[in-house]
């Protein structure tokens, strides 16, 4: 028999739990979306945390936890980073400490930074398992263009640039709301950009600095457009086409000096087939690596593949 690893995430939207084997294979993986009443446009961290709490037996529920799980690993922070701290990764640490201590197994807790990192990479193909690279993580919690470098447990994430602000799908989901679509936006709204007209009316300004970038002014300049009667469809391929506009900038600006050329791409944003494509064409120069949507978004692949990784390596 092989032995398991069993990765935990509890995020701000998604209760999270995967399953890998010894050879690195992914036997199981499931997510619940929390839920967010019409009209909201998020979850208060106690909601949220209650809500995780409710949905972990029931993505557990399809795992036998007495066959052969060696290891445990959960997310702890958003980031790896002492200080890096959110309510709702409680629900996860701490269910994954009581099966750490009912199995007698070992427990890894790690970020949820990582997680997303290390996820992007298996469904990348490995290609950057084991070199330096730029990583995009764009999220509804998270902003960053990060220079990444492996460490023997988990990843160093140096912070190239990220936002002053808002976050690129918080962005997306407020101006969802705004349109009137549920909670989370991302999907319907990418919908909505495909039947677009082509439009000369430019709607958003974009703000790149050396500290980062600012989202927060766009959220007015959609308001304001919808007022003025120009179609839901054209705003929202205009916005997805701004982030990507963006991103490149960011990218471009940071590129020169590194030794890398290859660019990683994860978190539910970057699973829009509308930035993908802009990007790939206006960074064509570079090694370009986006990970399959169960890949990009909220899961808890990377913990459980980090998680294995580190038995093999004991």
């Amino acid at each position: 028999m092989c032995a398991l690893s069993l990765g935990i995430d509890t995020s701000n939207y998604t209760t999270s739990v995967a399953l890998v084997d010894d050879s690195l294979k992914l036997l199981y993986q499931k997510g619940i979306l929390l839920t967010v009443k019409p009209g909201e446009r998020g979850l208060r961290q106690s909601d949220a945390l209650f809500q995780h709490v409710g949905n972990l037996p029931k993505v557990l529920a399809a795992i036998n936890l007495h066959d052969e799980i060696e290891v445990i690993c959960c997310s702890k922070s958003p980031r790896p980073l002492a200080d890096s701290y959110m309510p709702v990764f409680k629900a996860g640490e701490s269910l994954a400490e009581s099966l750490a201590f009912l199995l007698k197994k070992p427990l890894l807790k790690t970020s949820h930074q990582e997680n997303h990192i290390r996820a992007a990479i298996y469904g990348s193909g490995e290609m950057l398992k084991d070199e330096a690279f730029i990583a995009v993580h764009f999220s509804g919690g998270t902003s960053e263009v990060l220079w990444v470098e492996k460490r023997e447990s988990g990843y160093n994430c140096q912070i190239l640039s990220q936002s002053l602000d808002l976050n690129a799908g918080q962005l997306i989901d407020r101006i969802g709301v705004q349109m009137g679509l549920a909670f989370p936006a991302g999907r319907e709204l990418e919908k909505l950009a495909t039947t677009a007209e082509s439009s000369s009316q430019k709607i958003f300004s974009m703000s790149v600095i050396d500290g980062g970038f600012h989202f927060s002014g766009q959220e007015n300049q959609a308001k304001l457009a919808l007022q003025k009667g120009i179609p839901q469809s054209v705003i929202a391929r205009q916005l997805f086409e701004n982030i990507a506009t963006t991103l490149v900038k960011v990218i471009e600006r940071h590129k020169p000096g590194k030794k890398a050329a290859a660019v990683l791409f994860s978190g539910g944003v970057m699973s829009n087939e509308i930035i993908k494509k802009q990007i790939e064409v206006a960074l064509k120069g570079l090694n370009l690596y986006f990970a399959p949507g169960d890949f990009s978004r909220d899961n808890a692949i990377g913990n459980a593949l980090l998680g294995m990784e580190e038995i093999l390596h004991q």
